[in-house]
């Protein structure tokens, strides 16, 4: 009998046991819904400034005032900016990686999505962060829109997003490039990845994550109040800095 993998925090699960176990303990994987899985180690989400990509490390000098740390994982980057005094929130949908960011001193944790942030009308922020590629949690056109309005909702006059994503074309992988074929012949954007996490025997749900190139980002953003004013590249990643504009959507 072959079984199907428990449905449950399989992110969460791999960064406590990197916490708990060591490096091996927290070794996961992403599948795609064509077949490919890819490998990733946990440390990667409990790494210092100096080992993050290079267009990663300004992140910090460009964040200010109340920030709010989107899909924060391990807490690398709420980590950082609290320790510099800046007062943030690190928001997750993982319970366990919440509990990963508490016990690395993470003050402020949001278990749940934007949208249910929102609903609650908190006190307003300044800075919010997409890093570690989390852009892609723009989840494809159509969330898109209602991802970045969820965000103004939430901001003060002048509020930026900090965040980085890959340019889905700079490729020449066969693998990737027929993926991107497939998405085009069912009618989706080229870099827009139905993907879900394992360990062990672990799986999260499906989820679209979105890598989009960075003048598609700035159209989007622009058509819901969101100015492109900086950007950063490294090879195929690549930092963005959006602004809002404060003019009427």
């Amino acid at each position: 009998v072959i079984r199907e993998p428990i449905a449950g925090d399989a992110l969460g699960a791999a960064l406590l046991a990197h916490l708990d176990e060591g490096r091996e303990g927290g070794v996961h994987v992403v599948e795609r819904d064509d077949g490919y899985v890819d490998s990733h180690d946990a440390h990667l989400y409990f790494t210092k400034v100096g080992d993050w990509f290079a267009v990663e490390e300004s992140a910090p000098e460009r964040a200010n005032g109340r920030i709010l740390d989107i899909g924060a994982g391990g807490g690398r980057f709420a980590v950082e900016l609290q320790d510099r005094g800046h007062d943030v929130v690190a928001l997750d949908v993982s319970a366990g990686c919440l509990e990963v960011c508490r016990r690395l001193g993470i003050e402020q944790t949001f278990h749940g999505t934007i949208f249910e942030l929102a609903a609650l009308d908190p006190k307003p922020f300044d800075t919010f962060l997409l890093m570690g590629h989390n852009y892609g949690l723009l989840g494809g056109p159509e969330q898109a829109p209602r991802f970045l309005d969820a965000l103004r909702t939430m901001a003060r006059p002048g509020a930026k997003i900090i965040g980085t994503n890959r340019e889905p074309l700079a490729t020449t992988d066969p693998v990737n490039l027929a993926y991107h074929q497939m998405n085009r012949e069912r009618g989706r954007e080229p870099g827009l990845m139905t993907i879900r996490v394992r360990w062990r025997q672990l799986a999260t749900p499906w989820f679209d994550y979105w890598f989009l190139p960075v003048g598609q980002l700035a159209e989007i953003a622009a058509a819901c109040g969101w100015e492109l004013v900086d950007t950063a590249c490294e090879n195929d990643h690549y930092l963005a800095e959006l602004r809002l504009t404060g003019e009427e959507i």
